[in-house]
């Protein structure tokens, strides 16, 4: 890891991106502490007297996308993380998750992790964590560790890739087979109740269901999917359950033109960060694009960071980049 220089390209009509999380399993953690309260996975961003970012560009103002550390095998996963003060990301083939202190301070968090790709925050301030292995757990701010989901119908899952978490604990994933084939005969995306009741909300033979997102009033769900590059929004009910499902954008749309699609951010007016092959790029809730940030490496995830939010934390392949917003974002 080389660290603290300046990289990437500046934002060419702004944006930025963010997503989830990384996959974890048992082993030791430097770098713990007890939680304080932890906030919650996903939120809105309006205040009691309304949302005082509302109309506003996020990426008027964007610098150049600035590396914070290279020297990694594949970085994904960034997640914020209140009670650790800093933000964890996974290495997924050093079976490793790291923590950044900000500003430029990086230490090993857990190491094994199941090969961990996405991480999402629990409103109990616990770690949600995908595994290339073929599970999602939970992990405790103390390290105690549970199986959330492993099979489905009697088959195990493929490779959770990614995961966001609603306030009331339920917890959305998605299952591709890039870190392994499972027996569940199927991609998909999952939903699994803060009581642990596991459904699968969307199945595909063709796709490859990579990052998940949700809307700031937790009305939508986002699922980017790499092979068909696009991304797809599904309603949500109250109770969780979700319905019409239908393409929301290709990453293609918008120019400069964009292949994949993997993870995922939403800010507070409801823009959504999508990365791909160029970088960046960022849609508005209607799906008009409003622009892109360059990145030095194609970008994998991003994740919204740092006390005020209004930083966009980038994994791209080998290294860890960061750029300052206009507009903040869920942590």
């Amino acid at each position: 890891m080389s660290g603290g220089s300046a990289a990437g390209g500046s934002a060419t009509g702004g944006g930025s991106a963010t997503g989830g999380g990384s996959a974890t399993g048992g082993g030791s953690a430097t770098g713990g502490g007890s939680a304080t309260g932890g906030g919650s996975a996903v939120g809105g961003g309006s205040s009691a007297g309304g949302n005082p970012y509302s109309g506003i560009d996020p990426l008027a103002d964007a610098g150049p996308a600035v590396l914070v550390d290279g020297g990694f095998q594949f970085t994904e996963g960034p997640q914020w993380v209140p009670w650790l003060g800093g933000l964890v990301f996974s290495d997924i083939p050093a079976d490793r998750i790291f923590l950044l202190s900000p500003p430029t301070t990086i230490s090993t968090f857990l190491t094994p992790t199941g090969n961990s790709n996405g991480i999402a925050l629990h409103p109990s301030g616990d770690l949600v964590i995908c595994q290339h292995q073929g599970q999602v757990v939970r992990r405790q701010p103390d390290g105690g560790t549970s199986v959330v989901a492993s099979q489905f119908d009697g088959g195990r899952l493929n490779s959770p890739n990614d995961a966001i978490v609603r306030s009331d604990g339920t917890i959305y994933f998605t299952d591709p087979t890039y870190g392994g084939t499972g027996t569940v005969g199927t991609r998909g995306v999952y939903r699994v109740t803060a009581t642990g009741e596991l459904s699968r909300l969307y199945s595909t033979n063709t796709g490859q269901p990579n990052g998940v997102a949700l809307s700031p009033d937790e009305s939508v769900l986002y699922v980017a999917d790499s092979q068909l590059s696009e991304v797809r929004r599904f309603d949500v009910a109250p109770d969780g359950t979700t319905s019409n499902g239908a393409r929301f954008t290709l990453t293609s749309a918008g120019g400069p033109g964009g292949n994949g699609g993997d993870g995922i951010a939403v800010d507070v007016n409801g823009n959504l960060y999508v990365t791909t092959s160029v970088g960046v790029k960022v849609y508005r809730p209607d799906a008009g694009y409003l622009g892109r940030i360059q990145v030095g490496q194609q970008p994998a995830n991003c994740a919204f960071g740092d006390p005020d939010r209004r930083t966009l934390y980038i994994t791209a392949r080998t290294g860890l980049y960061r750029v300052r917003l206009n507009v903040p974002g869920p942590y």
